[in-house]
Order: C-alpha cells, then structure tokens, then sequence
C-alpha cells in the first residue's frame, strides 16, 4: 500500500448496528444514524412522526402504564 495515498476504507463509517447485535454502539456508529435520520428528514422521507417516537419509546421503556 502506498503510504502518500489516503486509505479510504480508513475514513468509511462503519455500518447502522443489526437489530440482533447486543454490542454497544461505537460514537461513530450513533452519529451515523444521527447523520442519516436528519439527510432522510431533509430529503422528505417519510418517518414516524416525534411524538409517535417519544410514545413508542416509552412504552418499550417504562411499558404499557394503560393496561395495569
């Protein structure tokens, strides 16, 4: 390799966590997907919207307060 050229497997993210990967999130890795949630809020892509999120959240969190 030639040591005057940048490695550009050396500056790639790497990619979004799998569902099923029980490791901790990189820095990296957590600011990729901020970085890819706001380029999807910018281009118009459809998503939930924050306060569905925020609920969804805190069910997954606290669970389902309604139902006890």
């Amino acid at each position: 390799m030639n040591p005057d050229k940048p490695n550009p497997t050396a500056t790639q993210t790497p990619p979004a966590l799998a569902d099923d990967d029980d490791r901790e999130p990189t820095k990296e890795e957590i600011l990729e997907d901020i970085r890819t949630g706001l380029r999807q809020v910018l281009a118009g892509e459809e998503g939930m919207p924050a306060l569905e999120a925020i609920e969804a959240l805190e069910k997954r969190i606290y669970g389902d307060a309604d139902n006890g």
